[in-house]
């Protein structure tokens, strides 16, 4: 059987050695002689980063975040049988590199056995195998044990102290592949992750919650409704757990296409987690906007907390009505009282979310808090001093781009970036007398901007006017609103 390997996109094959793609390689035909593949068959493996991979499951499985393996077979095919010269092409098989590492370091082995199991897995997928139902997930995990124990891969293969270890070392019985072995009593604690949207009105706090939850600011704050305008994913990772937040715009009833689009995002995130945080404003009644969401709420079947937030703000006593009103709206799987600005509750949060959510690996390694670039990340910082500072004058035309970043000779960082306003008076506004208006956002942006990155950072702003841009499906588009 023919096997053939690429590391996508290139630069991943500074992290990636020869010594995985041999392992790779090595699996696959493992596979192929112990089923009878023909000889003249042929399979396509690409090891690449979570970027790719999370951009194939959303195109062709309509899942939004990353695997570890993606099996894509090309001989189920309805077309007739027809006589050919050609070699039979199996599939391609796509594996996550840092997914591979971050199970590695979960199940307690080394990164070759990971690689070469996620190889056996798709593999198997390719030749007809699947674990959709019970009985086919019970014999698909006999055929991995049978494949895992043929190849000889050992546990402590180690790849910082063994890159040429030889690939046939016997396994130890006496540590067997956790993932294989269910009933490892060296596994306390089964690892949890999952999907938890946090939906609510404009304003109550929803960014807060999160940025305070995983210890770092990346979603923008503001007094403002609508300062969130896209989907935001960011990463909570904890020795049994992996909570992944999606922050997404205020559910509000829109006035314009980005409006449309910000709500058509915060509803549509619904349908891609596992559970759900509605976040409510202790300090305010329940209003139209409140009952919209309820209604939305009774189409969906995931686990819905309710999170009654700002609780600093009222007496213990006033809660309590708010709460029994909200509870006689909908069947909530709980309700918990916090104040994510003074840090109150949030444990008690944690401990109840991780009720509902699945058995299943990190998505994403443990370092890393947010999928979203740095580019983005920088934008956004900048749009939220802006809104910061600019009050009612400047309401939500404000828009911006990170044009550039370069690290310069002595470490510090140079980022031009744009904003983007709809009038030449919100423009005049934005720079201010002699620019001192852009001056300060200048500078209480560069503050964020460095805690972010690390580095020294020199922050050079332009002010432009597009005129009408939240109505321009064209403008929405180059700005990254996919679907406006």
């Amino acid at each position: 059987m023919v096997v053939r390997t690429q590391i996508y996109p290139e630069e991943m094959a500074q992290e990636i050695s020869k010594t995985y793609e041999e392992i790779v390689r090595y699996a696959a035909k493992k596979v192929g002689v112990l089923y009878d593949v023909a000889q003249d068959s042929e399979v396509s493996i690409t090891l690449t980063d979570d970027v790719y991979i999370h951009a194939l499951n959303k195109k062709y499985r309509g899942i939004d975040h990353p695997t570890d393996v993606l099996s894509f077979a090309l001989t189920e095919s309805e077309e007739p049988d027809y006589e050919t010269e050609a070699p039979e092409t199996l599939g391609d098989l796509v594996i996550s590199f840092p997914r591979a590492k971050a199970q590695a370091k979960e199940y307690g082995h080394s990164v070759k056995r990971e690689i070469a199991f996620l190889t056996v897995h798709g593999m198997l997928h390719l030749l007809g195998y699947d674990h959709m139902e019970e009985r086919d997930r019970i014999e698909m995990e006999e055929e991995q044990r049978y494949v895992m124990k043929s190849l000889g891969i050992s546990r402590e293969d180690e790849d910082d102290r063994q890159d040429g270890a030889e690939t046939g070392k016997a396994c130890r019985k006496d540590k067997a592949d956790t993932r294989e072995n269910k009933n490892d009593k060296a596994i306390k604690k089964p690892f949890k992750s999952g999907f938890v949207a946090v939906i609510g009105r404009p304003n109550v706090g929803k960014s807060t919650l999160i940025n305070t939850l995983i210890g770092q600011k990346i979603a923008i704050m503001s007094d403002k409704p609508q300062t969130t305008q896209t989907k935001i994913l960011c990463i909570l990772t904890e020795p049994d757990v992996q909570i992944v937040f999606l922050d997404t715009p205020g559910i509000h009833k829109p006035k314009h296409k980005l409006g449309a689009y910000m709500v058509k995002a915060a509803e549509g995130t619904l349908k891609e987690v596992d559970t759900i945080f509605f976040v409510i404003d202790a300090t305010e009644k329940m209003g139209p906007g409140e009952r919209y969401i309820v209604e939305r709420l009774e189409a969906t079947k995931r686990p819905v907390i309710l999170v009654v937030n700002k609780i600093d703000k009222i007496a213990r006593e006033e809660a309590l009505p708010i709460i029994a009103n909200y509870k006689d709206k909908y069947p909530f799987a709980a309700i918990v009282p916090i104040s994510a600005k003074e840090k109150t509750n949030l444990e008690a949060l944690l401990d109840v979310v991780k009720g509902y959510l699945p058995k299943g690996p990190a998505y994403y390694p443990a370092d890393m808090v947010t999928d979203q670039p740095e580019r983005l990340i920088v934008a956004e910082l900048v749009r939220e001093k802006v809104l910061e500072l600019t009050r009612d004058e400047v309401p939500h035309a404000i828009a911006v781009e990170t044009d550039e970043m370069t690290t310069r000779s002595n470490g510090d960082i140079y980022i031009r970036a744009t904003v983007y306003v709809e009038r030449d008076s919100q423009k005049g506004i934005v720079i201010g007398t002699r620019g001192t208006m852009l001056k300060e956002i200048g500078a209480l942006a560069r503050k964020d901007i460095e805690a972010l990155l690390g580095s020294r950072v020199f922050l050079d702003l332009w002010v432009k006017v597009k005129k009408d841009w939240r109505n321009r499906s064209g403008v929405l588009h180059n700005f990254g609103f996919e679907g406006a």
